[in-house]
Parts: C-alpha cells; sequence; structure tokens
C-alpha cells in the first residue's frame, strides 16, 4: 500500500461523536491510517454552489467525507461519488436520535477508483439487487423493446400495474406484484411501491418496475428514480413507446407535418387546471374523465372549434377502437369517458381521410372546382341558394357567417326561400340575435339525435349546406348523407376574418366522404 493510500484524509468536525464514527468505520480495516481534516461544517453542499467540504475533496485537500445516507443532498455535488455504503453499528447523532438509525455514506472524488478498492469488500451495495425500470408500451406486448424482454427475463421479481397485458407476464418466472394505481383506485400509494421496490433489492433481488408506456412520460418514473438514487441502490431505465407516440404510426396520423404542424405537446389531462400549451398538436393522457373541460379551455384559448379531435380506446389492443369529434361536439358532452384513452387535438387528424395538397389548399384543379371566394363571386352568390336548408351546429359559425354576410353589404334577406336549422341551444340563440327564428330547432347537440327529429317529422332528403369554421368532418354531414341528403360545406375562412380583417373568404366543398364516427354512446358503451 502506498503511502498515499496509508494515510487517509478525513474531513470531520472536532467532537465526540463524529470522531468516534471515524474510528469506527477505520476499525473495519485496520491496516488504513488515516488523518482528521478538521472543519466547522463537515456536511456537503445541497446547493448549486460549493461549499467547504465538497472543495476540500474536489481539489484534493481531503479524501473521504462520512455521512448518514438521510443526510446526503441529491444529486451529490458534482464530481463527487459514494465510493461505499456501511453499516458499522455505528451511534445515531444527536439530529436523527428519534429515527431509526441508518447508513453511513463514504464520499470521495468520483474519480478516485482506488479510494472505492479500498472498501468494496465492506460495501453494502454488493448485497444489493439492481432495479430496472422498464416501458411496456402502450399495450400491445409486440411493442416491448428487446432490452426490456431481458430485464424481465433476468428478474426475481415484477411490480406492474394496469396499462400492459398481464397475461404475456406469464412467461416469466418471476414474482408478480400489481402495484396499479387507476383513477379512484389505488392498490398501493407511490411512497409504499418506492419502499416495496426498495426493501426487494435490499433483499438482493433482480427487481423489474413495468410500466405503461414509457417510464418517465406520466409514469412516477422520475419519482421513483429520485427515491432509489437517494438510497443509493442501482437503477437503470430502459424506454418504452409512449402511447403518444404510437397512436400516430398505429393510426397513421403524423403528429407533426410540414405545412400543417411544426410543434407538439404532451399534456397530462385529468387535472381541473390543466394547461393547454400553443402548441399546433396536443397530445393529451389520462383526459377521458376530463375531456369537456379540455375542450372548452381550448376553445377560449382561442382554437377553432372546429378543431377535429381524436379518441383512442385501449390502443394497440385487439379492442382497440377510434372515435372522432370536434372541440364543439365535446366542449357540450356530458358523457363519460371508459379508460384508458388517448386524445389528440389538431389539424393533422384530418391527414385520416385526406391527403397533404387536400390540406394545404394546394390541389389547384380541386380548388377551382369545388372552391369559391366571395370576394371573387360577385353576383354568382345567388348560388348558394340553390340549397334547401342552411344547418348551423354552433355559435361562432352563426356569428362568422352573418358578419361576412354584411361585409358584403347583405343581410338574412337575402337568404329567403332557404330553409334554416339550428343545433344546440346556444346555436339557437345566437341565431335569434341575429332576428333569425329557425326552421328547425333542436336543443341537443348530439347529430344523431338531429338525425332521427327529421326522420319522425317526415322531412324529405334534401340538399344541404352546413357553416363552417374551417375544412373539418363534421359528423353531421356523414349521418345525413346516410339516409339520402347531399350535404356541402360552406368553410369559413377565419384566419382572413380574424387576423388580416380582408374580406371574407368562403369555401364551398362538394366533399361528402367523411370518415365513420362511431358516436359518443357507443365508446362509453364500452367495457
Amino acid at each position: 500500500m502506498t503511502e498515499t493510500l496509508n494515510t487517509l484524509k478525513v474531513i470531520t468536525r472536532e467532537n465526540k461523536l463524529e470522531l468516534s464514527q471515524v474510528i469506527r468505520v477505520f476499525n473495519l480495516i485496520p491496516d488504513l491510517k488515516f488523518k482528521l481534516i478538521v472543519h466547522q461544517e463537515n456536511r456537503l453542499s445541497d446547493k448549486d454552489d460549493p461549499q467547504t467540504a465538497d472543495l476540500a475533496l474536489l481539489h484534493g485537500d481531503a479524501d473521504l467525507i462520512f455521512q448518514s445516507v438521510n443526510d446526503l443532498p441529491y444529486p451529490l455535488p458534482g464530481g463527487l461519488g459514494v465510493i461505499a455504503l456501511l453499516d458499522a453499528d455505528l451511534p445515531l447523532d444527536t439530529v436523527s436520535s428519534t429515527r431509526p438509525k441508518d447508513l453511513i455514506a463514504i464520499v470521495a472524488p468520483a474519480n478516485r477508483e482506488e479510494l472505492k478498492a479500498l472498501f468494496a469488500s465492506n460495501d453494502l451495495r454488493n448485497q444489493y439487487g439492481k432495479i430496472t425500470l422498464v416501458g411496456f408500451g402502450p399495450g400491445n406486448p409486440d411493442l416491448l423493446t428487446l432490452g426490456g424482454d431481458k430485464a424481465l427475463s433476468q428478474s426475481d421479481i415484477i411490480y406492474h400495474d394496469d396499462l400492459l397485458d398481464k397475461n404475456y407476464l406469464n412467461k416469466y418466472t418471476a414474482e408478480k406484484v400489481y402495484v396499479g394505481k387507476r383513477k379512484g383506485s389505488h392498490c398501493f400509494e407511490q411512497s409504499e411501491i418506492n419502499r416495496l421496490i426498495l426493501e426487494s433489492a435490499k433483499a438482493g433481488k433482480q427487481v423489474v418496475r413495468l410500466k405503461g408506456g414509457d417510464p418517465m412520460i406520466f409514469a412516477h418514473g422520475g419519482e421513483e428514480v429520485e427515491y432509489l438514487e437517494r438510497n443509493l441502490v442501482d437503477v437503470e431505465v430502459i424506454p418504452g413507446v409512449s402511447s403518444g407516440i404510437a397512436v400516430a404510426s398505429l393510426l397513421k396520423i403524423p403528429l407533426t407535418h410540414r405545412g400543417i404542424s411544426s410543434s407538439m405537446a404532451f399534456i397530462s389531462g385529468h387535472s381541473e387546471n390543466v394547461h393547454l400549451p400553443d402548441a399546433e398538436t396536443l397530445v393529451i393522457y389520462m383526459g377521458g374523465s376530463n375531456i369537456k373541460t379540455i375542450a372548452r379551455k381550448a376553445i377560449k384559448l382561442g382554437r377553432n372549434s372546429e378543431t377535429p379531435v381524436m379518441l383512442v380506446y385501449n390502443l394497440s389492443l385487439p379492442n382497440q377502437q377510434e372515435f372522432f369529434f370536434t372541440l364543439e361536439e365535446l366542449s357540450f358532452t356530458e358523457q363519460k369517458f371508459q379508460t384508458p384513452v388517448i386524445i389528440v387535438i389538431g389539424e393533422v387528424i384530418n391527414f385520416r381521410n385526406k391527403s397533404f395538397t387536400e390540406l394545404s389548399g394546394n390541389n389547384n384543379s380541386a380548388k377551382d372546382k369545388n372552391s369559391y371566394h366571395f370576394h371573387e363571386l360577385g353576383n354568382e352568390l345567388e348560388k348558394l341558394k340553390s340549397f334547401d336548408w342552411l344547418i348551423f351546429t354552433n355559435r361562432h359559425t352563426v356569428a362568422d357567417f352573418f358578419d361576412a354576410f354584411e361585409k358584403r353589404g347583405k343581410d338574412s334577406r337575402f337568404l329567403a326561400g332557404i330553409k334554416i336549422a339550428a343545433i344546440g341551444k346556444n346555436t339557437i340563440i345566437a341565431l335569434r340575435e341575429r332576428g333569425i327564428r329557425a326552421d328547425l330547432t333542436f336543443e341537443d347537440e348530439k347529430s344523431e339525435g338531429f338525425v332521427a327529429r327529421i326522420k319522425a317529422l317526415g322531412i324529405a332528403p334534401s340538399k344541404a349546406l352546413m357553416p363552417r369554421s374551417v375544412q373539418a368532418i363534421p359528423v353531421l354531414q356523414q349521418s345525413l348523407k346516410e339516409i339520402g341528403w347531399e350535404v356541402n360545406q360552406l368553410i369559413l375562412n377565419q384566419h382572413l376574418l380574424r387576423k388580416t380583417l380582408s374580406p371574407l373568404a368562403f369555401h364551398l366543398s362538394e366533399k361528402t366522404d367523411i370518415y365513420h364516427h362511431k358516436g359518443i354512446e357507443q365508446l362509453t358503451a364500452v367495457r
């Protein structure tokens, strides 16, 4: 042994208790000599700025410092590491006299491998197992990574939650412990889960904490890693395919796309005060029971009420189902949605049925045939009178539609001979404020009920025009088409109206092949 290692410089305070701790530790290795470096404060810093003890170790003025694990700062100051964890039957200090005795960490510069070797045989962590946090993915075992499968195969015990295929775990010989936490039903609190995992590792077991999706995305992974690292247990994290990523690939809907969406955000949706950032595509986890609040807040923050929304139930599993709405439709629903549901809000949803050229407006031939701008139509505004019905589905399109008419010097008299339908209480009120009493009203916002009302009244299939704020895929359009109606969309370009205040542009679209909407009732009926 060299003289450098034979005499180790140890930071301590000059009091009987701490001196006895140093002596007891070095009694484990009698051949070692030590020299005390006395500091007024021998605790490591828990701040960004290194303190006296930290600097002494980092500058080579001292080799070691002993500290209770319970008192270690997290993370340790940069450049320092725990080289050994000891239980040498050390006495409690006065601060910890009311709590169970904890372990003593020996801290040294992280690059001093020779110091680590000195205490290696006495390091309690040699007896510990390893903990691996594994992401199972959205539920389908085919999406489990090779690294995740390897960790599961080598484990002694698996702590798992809900969002995965439990039957698949039967292929592993490890003990399985369910620690799932669903809304309103917690098998274990997070603190209990942390303790169970730690105790298993201290017992020498190879532990896997298995989570649905990715461990570090809305899965308490950060809390578990910090708790375990604070207790000086070896932790590895193996990524999983998060539902927010998987939904894009499995549904073939890009979350980002040049010219349509250049930003996206992952959001936890269970809070009543959910934060909706200014991203073009929003992906919401855990929002099924809060969707009405989310939709209303999105509209209040300036998102177009016609923005498409997709809800996917049991993503990647055999009973996966997709449901499509607009923000306006969801903002009035009283339905509760079954979980797990992943929610995507944004224009990218329209890629389900449209090409990029259709969404971006670059298809000139289609535009010439099916699209008209009011400021170019002139006297051909009379073409709008070829429709039998004008159907309003929300108060926003009422305002935008008649504001556009006023800009062209028109008012409701221009619509003489066209019957008007209004769906929803707010839509009815908005029309009355314009001096219009609709020929057909339906206070409920559900399109299925409106179609049933048409059937009950014996209204013959007709040609209808449905004003929309943006190009969207309304549920009602498809439902009316199925009973023989011809329904076209009158797309109000809100960007021109609200941002540039230039003459409003309308797009008259004859596209009526809309994706199938399965209905709120079907989603809530899933068991």
